[in-house]
C-alpha cells in the first residue's frame, strides 16, 4: 500500500511516538511547515521528502 505524504508524516510520528515539534526538528523545518504538511495544505520540497521517506524506512 502506497501512502499519501501527510499519511507517512503521521505514520511516521506515530510509530516513534514523535510529536509534530520533534519531527520538524528531525528534518530541520518548522512545527508549522510539518503541520500544513500533515494537513495536506502543503507539500514538501523534493529533497525533504526524500528525508521524510528516509525516516519512514528506518
Amino acid at each position: 500500500m502506497e501512502y499519501t505524504i501527510p499519511q507517512t508524516i503521521l505514520r511516521i510520528r506515530q510509530h516513534k511516538n514523535w510529536s509534530q515539534e520533534r519531527f520538524a526538528q528531525e528534518i530541520g523545518v518548522s512545527f508549522s511547515t510539518v503541520n500544513a504538511w500533515e494537513r495536506g495544505r502543503r507539500k514538501p520540497q523534493p529533497f525533504l521528502k526524500k528525508l521524510i521517506l528516509q525516516l519512514a524506512n528506518k
